[in-house]
């Protein structure tokens, strides 16, 4: 397996697979490099670009509009979970936040 390459820039935050990025995830629980770290023992890369994403994913879900929104369907933050793993950041290490949520309604359907 070739090892992720680093993350200099976002467009350089590569996919992760659904598996990977992990659905189960706790939205309100405090989030390190450590646990990123831990999930990925043998690329470091990897662990970073999980934590970028992760940390991207709190982003959108703290928004105001986003946050009623979430809470509106039981699915919406698993649907979320899926498509942040994925997602393409914009230049402020961010998933755009119309575009994101399109993304997610459209799993939703």
């Amino acid at each position: 397996m070739r090892p992720t390459p680093f993350p200099a820039r976002p467009c350089d935050v590569v996919p992760l697979t659904v598996l990977e990025f992990a659905c189960a995830l706790d939205l309100d629980a405090a989030t390190s490099l450590d646990i990123g770290c831990r999930r990925f023992l043998d690329d470091a890369n990897r662990a970073l670009v999980w934590f970028i994403r992760f940390r991207a994913l709190l982003a959108w879900c703290e928004r105001g509009d986003i946050a009623v929104w979430l809470t509106s369907r039981a699915s919406h933050a698993l649907h979320a979970c899926e498509v942040a793993a994925s997602f393409e950041l914009n230049d402020q290490w961010q998933f755009d936040a119309e575009a994101f949520r399109s993304a997610v309604e459209s799993i939703d359907h």
